[in-house]
């Protein structure tokens, strides 16, 4: 997924539909081989410990946090970032294309393949109640029943950034990244340059709201896919169509009929309609 030549990470609904994909299809179901191809994607172990851990493992639960696959394996956890371009197929184990960073063999001849062409994807295995150690930085989960404007509130307390700046940072929501922020926002009707703290309880609560609905509707429509993001099976996502905002610049707002903009904040792209999320007079237009 790129734009404006920048990438795009897989963010919550693309790592939930592979999820939700794989939670049906791998539970219960034994890793009888695994190779590492790229000895890079391995983190704090070497890549030798890292597959005779895993060799011969059953998969008892497929979940996920934030933009985190954690896949356990009995008292273990395989927990995999896609990063900006890595892909998780579930194909014939001898079905490896180029770019392919892990196999993970089942007991059917299929295998989980971790494809990644630009290297920066990641692997980790480590003990269940060890995890926090790769994910205890992230904060709630937005799809969460006890997500709600108050949690969100706690999370912004004492911060004086804008609210798309705040909404990257994952501790503040887990799982949001570019597109589902810029979504939420013209959703609840709030320009991204607004500071936190200049947020009212009203607003906080429509934002709430929007990133449930916002993030929901992406899972519904099995993610977005611009270039690299594709399901376990192979395909494309089919979101793309449904995004109100996200690049559309120079589009008419699906809800006023003004030309959507575009802005860069914290370095990423940003669309947004001028007339439906209006700028707080207190933001310098520099």
């Amino acid at each position: 997924m790129w734009t404006n030549g920048l990438a795009i990470m897989p963010e919550l609904p693309e790592v939930e539909t592979i999820r939700r994909e794989l939670h049906s299809q791998i539970l219960r179901r034994r890793l009888n081989n695994v190779t590492v191809l790229d000895p890079r994607l391995v983190q704090a172990s070497q890549p030798k410990a890292f597959e005779t851990r895993l060799m011969g493992a059953l998969i008892t639960n497929v979940a996920r946090r934030g933009k985190y696959l954690m896949i356990n394996v009995e008292s273990d956890v395989l927990i995999l970032h896609l990063m900006m371009s890595g892909r998780l197929h579930l194909r014939a184990r001898t079905d490896i294309r180029p770019h392919t960073r892990l196999l993970l063999t089942l007991d059917d001849d299929q295998a989980l393949h971790f494809v990644d062409v630009r290297r920066f994807g990641r692997a980790w295995i480590t003990e269940e109640a060890h995890s926090h150690e790769v994910v205890g930085h992230l904060g709630p989960e937005p799809l969460d029943a006890g997500f709600d404007w108050r949690s969100l509130a706690i999370r912004l307390r004492g911060r004086h950034v804008a609210i798309k700046t705040a909404l990257l940072d994952q501790r503040t929501v887990a799982g949001i990244g570019n597109i589902y922020a810029d979504e939420a926002l013209f959703a609840a009707r709030i320009h991204p340059e607004t500071p936190v703290n200049l947020l009212s309880p009203p607003k906080l609560r429509a934002l709430t709201a929007s990133i449930v609905t916002v993030l929901e509707s992406g899972i519904a429509h099995q993610g977005t896919t611009f270039s690299t993001f594709e399901t376990s099976e192979g395909s494309p996502g089919n979101n793309q169509g449904h995004l109100k905002v996200f690049r559309k610049t120079g589009q008419p707002c699906p809800s006023c009929g003004k030309n959507i903009r575009r802005i860069v904040l914290a370095q990423r792209s940003t669309h947004y309609c001028s007339n439906c999320q209006r700028k707080p007079r207190t933001v310098s237009t520099k």
